[in-house]
């Protein structure tokens, strides 16, 4: 595909972010998502869109290069100090509770490092390869976080927002729930700057100033914004990197993806005096790729000793910030420095508040985080339920110890004046640990919010529901209605605590699920998780997707019509220290524009036989172990005729059993996960018992 979208999407700093980011289903880290992510946005653009969007690129270039050759003295290193342009800035946090969360002062110190680099004050500026001093450029900008939002309100340019599209959600759907909980925040009055724990791979990305929507602004994980907190000092310039993007600066090589090619040299970034090089990642200052000194500590290179703009790139960023194509130029315009309130006094206009946890067991701890604007010098907290139940601390702890839900109260001074914050129903307490057996079958209530378990549903699409138009036992289940969804939506059903404290030898999860595949192209995740506690935390207990959850299609929105639709699975490997009074568990759906999810009989239960009568007549088929050879887990898949005792072992090559694992069997297929992580690599036999019959594997463990 030719390249004339302008999606730029880097991981700018290599080495930081092999050793620190999560990854998903096996993914590697790439330098730049550009190719993937101008497929996806081209696939999104309508034939006028994709017409549009060309123009305004062939726009752009006409008013750069007129721009430019009207200004020759931007060329030119003439040692003023001064601000030509200022452009206010937001940052939107999305967060879970987590160290993504981050703190003002960590996004008050990014903004300390923009500054710095593009006035040219960084102390690192004069240490460049001699070479390139002569054009080391003091690029004239400033960077201040907005204090007025869109609406004309005080801010602080930080904006807040709960939800587990923090991890992995496409950008689309983070600029979306920023909007759903705090409105809009146009891209030609604000240098939007999305924050989250997982991007998709990259450090940070952002598009050149093709169009300014609130979406052109720059997607950053947490770690990499700012040099304190969760960031450090070899990814505080990943943001310069980022905002040179959004003022239209190219990669030092040019138009191509990867860096590292000899081919770059025969390509350039359309800039005099940025060499022509293959790009590098990593720092070699006396580098010559295409015949000359390479600019390798360029902002706009991939290599980690970054510490100049070149005057030519000075003059390319000035060009987009006056160039109407974009809005950049309405970004720096007076009346819209007035709007954004860049230069407002430092008076108190909003008392605001954030916690390290919203959702408790009882008897824990929650630190709340005053976040008033702007200088407050005192404070009064109310906590109903809490205690304490009030407190003049900035930043106070507080515990809960009465099931129920809370509402906080801040009231924040300057010493002049003050405001009131007020949050109902901020802070919720669960239940006592539910005893076992824990049985759920969803019959008792009418919906989930009448019931102790919770929904989670970021992208605001179908939930998790509970209906009574299917069931394996009962008159109801819970359903997800995805038939008609859009892929990569992200669907949670959390439990209310189990006690598991009186455990001494092992205990099962057990529950059944029906599903049907909408085409052989979805890949949808069914994933189980474990909270050992009360959901601060969670540990991966089962996985399964593609054709492991359903080999089965329905081209229409499908519901289960037998028992034989319904498969149970038996999760073992709930481990010891999972044995506590605040177990919880989460039940997650990943989509992809496949068909409905069905989930009934929940059951969670002590190790060994159970009291169920049980006929003794045996008919176990359709045995079937994998992946095999097994990394971390192996799964045991078995029919059953009907519901009975079964006891699935692990037996080495002397014929001895290493673990056994009882379940209740139920009638249809029967899935067994078993935890692989603690036996030596080496051949093994896995063995499944019904009364007097039996069937044995082979399987390899890695």
């Amino acid at each position: 595909m030719k390249n004339f979208f302008a999606l730029l999407l880097c991981l700018t700093f290599l080495t930081p972010l092999f050793a620190q980011h999560h990854h998903h289903h096996g993914e590697e880290p790439h330098f730049c998502h550009q190719v993937e992510e101008t497929e996806k946005y081209f696939e999104s653009l309508s034939p006028s869109e994709q017409a549009e969007f060309k123009a305004n690129e062939d726009a752009l270039r006409q008013f750069r290069d007129h721009f430019i050759a009207n200004h020759p003295e931007l060329l030119q290193s003439n040692g003023n100090r001064s601000i030509s342009y200022t452009i206010p800035v937001v940052f939107h946090i999305i967060h879970a509770g987590g160290p993504e969360n981050i703190s003002n002062e960590q996004v008050e110190d990014c903004i300390r490092i923009l500054n710095n680099d593009f006035q040219k004050l960084n102390n690192d500026a004069n240490n460049v390869n001699s070479a390139f001093l002569p054009i080391v450029a003091d690029v004239e900008i400033q960077f201040k976080l907005a204090r007025r939002d869109p609406s004309g309100n005080c801010t602080n340019g930080i904006t807040r927002t709960f939800s587990n599209l923090t991890f992995g959600a496409s950008g689309q759907q983070r600029v979306s729930l920023v909007q759903q909980n705090h409105g809009n925040w146009p891209g030609d009055r604000y240098l939007n700057v999305f924050v989250a724990a997982d991007i998709g791979g990259a450090a940070g990305y952002t598009f050149l100033p093709n169009f300014s929507g609130m979406g052109n602004g720059i997607h950053v994980l947490h770690n990499y914004v700012g040099g304190i907190g969760t960031a450090n000092f070899q990814t505080s310039r990943t943001m310069t990197h980022e905002v040179g993007h959004w003022l239209d600066l190219p990669h030092t090589w040019g138009p191509t993806n990867n860096p590292g090619l000899q081919s770059n040299c025969d390509s350039d970034d359309g800039i005099a005096d940025t060499p022509n090089t293959i790009g590098w990642t990593t720092c070699n200052v006396n580098g010559e790729s295409c015949g000359s000194l390479d600019n390798v500590e360029n902002y706009m290179e991939y290599s980690f000793c970054a510490k100049m703009f070149t005057n030519g790139q000075k003059a390319r960023m000035h060009a987009a910030l006056n160039s109407a194509v974009g809005g950049r130029n309405n970004v720096v315009s007076a009346s819209n420095l007035q709007a954004t309130g860049v230069f407002d006094p430092d008076i108190l206009c909003r008392a605001d508040f954030d916690a390290n946890n919203r959702v408790v067991c009882p008897g824990q701890s929650i630190t709340f985080s005053d976040l008033s604007f702007h200088a407050p010098n005192g404070w009064t907290w109310n906590f109903p339920g809490g205690s304490p139940s009030s407190s003049s601390d900035q930043n106070p702890t507080v515990t809960y110890n009465t099931p129920g839900t809370y509402a906080v109260t801040l009231t924040a001074t300057d010493g002049t004046g003050s405001d009131t914050q007020t949050k109902s129903g901020f802070i919720t307490v669960l239940p006592e640990g539910a005893t076992l057996p824990f049985l759920e079958g969803f019959e008792t209530y009418a919906t989930l919010a009448d019931s102790p378990w919770s929904v989670n549903n970021p992208g605001n699409n179908a939930a998790f529901e509970i209906t009574n138009n299917a069931a394996h036992t009962g008159e109801k289940s819970v359903r997800l209605a995805n038939f008609g969804q859009s892929a990569g939506n992200t669907d949670e059903l959390i439990s209310a605590p189990v006690d598991l404290s009186s455990i001494t030898d092992n205990v099962t999860l057990t529950f059944r699920y029906a599903y049907r595949r909408r085409s052989n192209a979805n890949n949808e995740w069914l994933r189980v998780l474990i909270s050992n506690n009360c959901g601060n935390l969670w540990a991966t207990r089962m996985n399964r997707g593609g054709n492991n959850l359903g080999t089965l299609i329905s081209t229409n929105s499908w519901t289960p019509s037998s028992k034989e639709d319904w498969v149970t699975v038996h999760v073992t490997n709930i481990t010891s220290q999972f044995w506590v009074n605040d177990l919880r568990v989460m039940f997650r759906f990943e989509s992809d524009g496949g068909n409905n999810f069905f989930l009934d009989d929940i059951n969670i239960y002590s190790g060994g036989p159970s009291e169920l009568s049980i006929s003794e007549e045996i008919n176990l088929t359709e045995f079937n172990v994998f992946p095999n050879p097994a990394d971390k887990e192996v799964n045991v898949q078995f029919h059953l005729s009907n519901d009975q005792h079964a006891d699935v072992q692990l037996v080495n090559m002397l014929g001895q059993t290493l673990d056994s694992f009882p379940i209740q069997g139920k009638s249809g297929e029967n899935l067994v996960l078993i935890s692989t992580e603690n036996y030596r690599a080496g051949v093994y036999l896995v063995r499944v018992s019904t009364g007097d019959s039996q069937q044995v594997r082979q399987i390899v463990i890695k």
